[in-house]
């Protein structure tokens, strides 16, 4: 008896639960539409250098971007877009 008790015990509790898991989104997000009247966004496949680092790179759908007297740049990697907002006129040229 103990042994049929066990295995219904297993059985039970290796059911699934009927609840999905939760959708995992992705952290990084695609840049934003420019916002009128600021320059349009660099083109997938441009070669560019990244302000804060100096970095020859080419852009890509992710790339960060951001406008600045009129300018669009560019970043490497998205821990650059924060150090230039911090200071753009250092890295603007």
């Amino acid at each position: 008896m103990k042994k049929l008790f066990l295995a219904v015990a297993l059985v039970a509790g290796c059911q699934t639960s009927s609840t999905p898991a939760p959708k995992v989104t992705p952290a990084v997000a695609a840049p934003a539409t420019p916002a009128p009247g600021e320059p349009p966004m660099l083109p997938v496949g441009t070669n560019t250098v990244c302000p804060v680092t100096g970095e020859k790179f080419t852009v890509k759908e992710k790339t960060p971007q951001v406008a600045y007297n009129g300018k669009r740049y560019a970043f490497c990697c998205g821990d650059c877009a924060p150090d230039f907002n911090k200071n753009p006129a250092k890295y603007a040229k």
